[in-house]
């Protein structure tokens, strides 16, 4: 079978390299802790659950929603927006609901790029981004995510080749992996930039609602960024709705009737009780989103306590899920040591590696699993550096 070339260019998805150590790891008989993974182990809300199996005796609750999603989903994503970040969206054609923020960025790409455009692709990132622009058949440009620049891209380090070629931009603060998040002085550079080049912008805000102080900012808070930019929302990290797979892009109409394109030729919607369940989320949102941070505040706290009696350095971030992590002096090689670490001690973490080139001499430990086999995890890790059996 002769495989299309795009395909033979996409490399393994970076946790399914890891399966092999962990059925190895499995066979010896050891207890595996995933502390990688952005998959949250708490709970959705229960009133979203009940919402749910309510909405699966309604009539007609079987049959294909409509390709934006139900008009009342998007007023009451427009309220929130309007709360939250104080942003003005027509729910008619400024909102759309997405299949989860994973098929919204693959879809995006197909819809803006033409084959041979440059794209701009953070490094390390979200493995998604770059696979998305190869099916796209379009050219990802990295552009390195440094300790220096306090992991924002020098927007003016990019060749004038590259960006006479570029068609977009995709960025995502709070950012996966470094949990580094942007202010709006940066976020006003970026959309002065796009402007200039004539650059559309794609921001994957999916981690904005996870934080300990501050609110994180939306793209649509600087003047001029709505008309060159999409931003994506993600129900599943703030709200543990990651399996429902359901999210949503605003922004540029056109933007997005050119994505409606793409998806109504490709999917046919979100079940429609999921869109309900995800309604009554937003209307919860205030009292539950400010109970999950606090559990996350405490796992996040936990992992940095551990990381400081190692002498570890870490980027001392209050968002995401995640922290990431320089690996000590003399070790650089993440693949390596992740894939030893399950061997050894049943333990999985995130190789910098896996998020790009630029994510090597780093790891990333997330805080989804509870509290216990978080610090499990950590005092395993801890006696694996220590070299103990």
């Amino acid at each position: 079978m002769r495989l299309p070339e795009r395909i033979k260019g996409i490399p393994p998805y970076i946790y399914a390299e890891m399966d092999k150590a962990i059925k190895k790891a499995k066979e010896k008989g050891l207890d595996i802790i995933n502390i990688a993974h952005g998959d949250p182990d708490l709970e959705p809300p229960v009133e979203v659950v009940e919402e749910l199996k309510n909405s699966l005796s309604e009539k007609d609750f079987h049959k294909y929603p409509s390709y934006w999603g139900i008009i009342g989903l998007r007023e009451k994503i427009a309220e929130w927006m309007k709360k939250r970040f104080g942003v003005d969206l027509n729910p008619e054609e400024e909102i759309m609901v997405l299949i989860g923020v994973k098929e919204g960025i693959t879809h995006l790409f197909l819809a803006l790029c033409d084959k041979e455009d440059y794209v701009l692709i953070p490094d390390p990132a979200y493995p998604t981004y770059r696979t998305s622009a190869i099916f796209s058949e379009s050219i990802p440009y990295s552009i390195p995510l440094l300790k220096e620049n306090d992991f924002l891209p020098d927007l003016n380090s990019i060749n004038i080749d590259v960006m006479n070629k570029s068609k977009v931009i995709i960025l995502n603060y709070p950012n996966n992996p470094t949990s580094k998040r942007a202010d709006k002085r940066f976020f006003k550079e970026l959309v002065d930039f796009c402007h200039k080049w004539g650059i559309y912008i794609i921001h994957d805000n999916a981690y904005s609602e996870i934080y300990e102080n501050e609110p994180a900012p939306s793209i649509f808070e600087i003047d001029g960024a709505k008309d060159i930019g999409v931003e994506l929302h993600s129900f599943s990290k703030i709200y543990s709705m990651q399996g429902f797979r359901i999210g949503w892009v605003s922004g540029n109409k056109d933007i997005l009737k050119s994505l409606s394109i793409i998806k109504t030729n490709t999917d046919s919607g979100v079940f429609v009780p999921v869109q309900k369940a995800a309604i009554r989320a937003i209307e919860i949102y205030d009292e539950f989103a400010t109970r999950i941070r606090k559990i996350y505040k405490r796992r996040r706290k936990l992992v940095k306590g551990y990381l400081d009696r190692l002498g570890w350095k870490y980027y001392d971030s209050d968002s995401t899920i995640y922290i990431w992590t320089e690996m000590d002096e003399g070790k650089n090689d993440s693949m390596k040591m992740v894939s030893d670490l399950i061997d050894k001690k049943g333990v999985m973490i995130g190789p910098g590696a896996g998020y790009g080139k630029y994510g090597e001499g780093y790891l990333r430990f997330s805080v989804t699993q509870p509290d216990e086999r978080i610090e499990e995890a950590m005092e395993r890790f801890v006696d694996y550096l220590k070299g103990v059996v």
